[in-house]
């Protein structure tokens, strides 16, 4: 792995940046997921500094539409966000546009000159550096104080399960990043419960608050979350009335939420290695409000993801800006609407025992038209080891929407080790498909021609049996 050069391609992107003239129009592409709305936040922010009016644009994918439409616009300058280098096929259609490309996922050959990719300098985009980690690398090359872009990197970054070390902490160019936010006092860690809000709100609402992990039958539910601490022999109001945080509890009732959370995940079909991840470092920023969602880096995450996931875009856009007053009253309603759909498409599934399908070597869930295909990624990473899933392959979940269905695909850091690469394999299986695929070894996406879901994935488990990746089960069930 080489920083240096990663640095030196950084400086040269940024030298070609600053002879675009101030005149011209620049428009930013990029996705509607945490990372993508961090990133394209960053870049936002960097470019207005420098004297440009930037527009930003979040989308769904980069796909022939979108394509289409950047054709007949009037811009000179497109930046694409957390996407593009793995569609350069399809960029290659508007090649008399001036294209800058920052993006971690796997890309297709040949490198731009004004492409930022980590893969290109050995680092792995799905665990050293996110897009919006890219974009702080470049906004810092701009401009020193940009330092404080540091907390919206790791926003973007946890927002893509990029937590892969020890202790769910981040670890490579990410960790660096973090060290930035310190150094500056944007940021303290410290390991405890990842239940948001832990820190300061009360235990009640932190169980029924927390998305990321998904705790099923506690989530969006304060009254199963009360029985549940009752039930641990915890009394959760203080002598005054008032609801305990983490702080009123003692050493031993904090021994008995955490070994209470733990044998609760494991009851519901989690593995014991899986439920005690419960437990992991925890990102704090100190200049947010204790009681405000954005205090806690990962539930700032969550916060971005679900105003992608509801088509919230600008709201999503102004809290990576700074916005706090207004922009707050209204994120804490689209969590609580976003808490709510996610609850119901849990429900809907499991009293729809034909959605779920499960193979040799993958295993599936069909959203049909039900399931919102922006919802279909977060829904398959909060099943994903509860049962009647397991984390021994690859998990695989299907939406339909207007035009396509909507693949998403989600592997362990066990599997990919063992040499699973998802980003090529949905790829590939994508293609012969006619549809378009890509992503991380860890975590990929697609679209494929509805219709096609049942060969797609019987596809993808002949590939992925060839591999010899993962082997195979002595019987298949539905």
């Amino acid at each position: 792995m080489s920083e240096i050069t990663l640095f030196n391609k950084i400086h040269s992107v940024v030298e070609n940046i600053k002879k675009i003239p101030k005149e011209e129009k620049i428009l930013i592409i990029s996705h509607y997921d945490a990372d993508g709305i961090a990133s394209g936040s960053i870049i936002l922010k960097s470019l207005f500094e420098l004297g440009y009016f930037p527009h930003i644009r979040i989308v769904n994918q980069l796909d022939h539409e979108v394509i289409s439409e950047i054709k007949s616009l009037d811009y000179n300058y497109i930046v694409f966000s957390d996407m593009g280098s793995g569609q350069k096929t399809l960029i290659e259609s508007i090649k008399e546009k001036n294209i800058f490309i920052i993006d971690h996922h796997q890309p297709e050959s040949p490198e731009l000159e004004n492409e930022i990719n980590p893969h290109y300098f050995g680092f792995d985009g799905g665990k050293d550096i996110s897009s919006s980690g890219l974009a702080y690398l470049l906004a810092k090359e701009i401009d020193e104080k940009n330092v404080h872009l540091s907390q919206i990197a790791i926003v973007g970054a946890l927002g893509d399960l990029q937590d892969k070390g020890e202790k769910n902490s981040l670890i490579g160019l990410n960790e660096k990043i973090s060290q930035d936010a310190e150094k500056s006092g944007l940021l303290k860690k410290k390991l405890g419960l990842k239940l948001h809000g832990f820190e300061s709100r009360p235990i009640i609402q932190c169980l029924a608050n927390t998305i990321e992990p998904y705790l099923p039958g506690l989530t969006g539910n304060e009254g199963a979350c009360l029985k549940f601490i009752k039930n641990l022999g915890i009394e959760p109001k203080k002598p005054d009335g008032s609801w305990k945080t983490v702080s009123d509890l003692s050493n031993e009732e904090i021994r008995l939420l955490v070994s209470g959370l733990i044998k609760y995940l494991i009851s519901l079909g989690f593995s014991s290695k899986e439920a005690e991840k419960i437990i992991g470092t925890v990102y704090i920023f100190p200049n947010e409000s204790k009681d405000s969602p954005l205090y806690d880096a990962r539930e700032f995450s969550s916060s971005i993801n679900a105003c992608g996931r509801m088509n919230k875009y600008g709201l999503g856009i102004s809290i990576c800006l700074g916005d706090r007053d207004k922009a707050l009253s209204e994120l804490k309603q689209v969590l609580h609407e976003y808490r709510q759909k996610l609850s119901y498409y849990i429900d809907w599934l499991n009293s729809h025992n034909n959605s779920i399908k499960i193979l040799s070597h993958v295993q599936a869930v069909f959203g049909e038209d039900i399931i919102d295909e922006k919802m279909i990624g977060p829904l398959i990473s909060m099943l994903y080891g509860g049962k009647p899933f397991s984390l021994d392959k690859p998990i695989i979940g299907f939406s339909k929407s207007k035009n396509f269905v909507k693949v998403s695909a989600r592997a362990t850091i066990e599997l990919v080790n063992k040499g699973i690469n998802l980003g090529l394999l949905i790829k590939e299986a994508a293609k012969k498909f006619n549809g378009i695929g890509g992503g991380h070894s860890i975590a990929a996406g697609a679209q494929i021609p509805i219709g096609k879901e049942e060969e797609f994935l019987e596809y993808l488990n002949k590939l992925i049996e060839e591999s010899q990746v993962i082997k195979p089960e002595t019987r298949i069930t539905n």
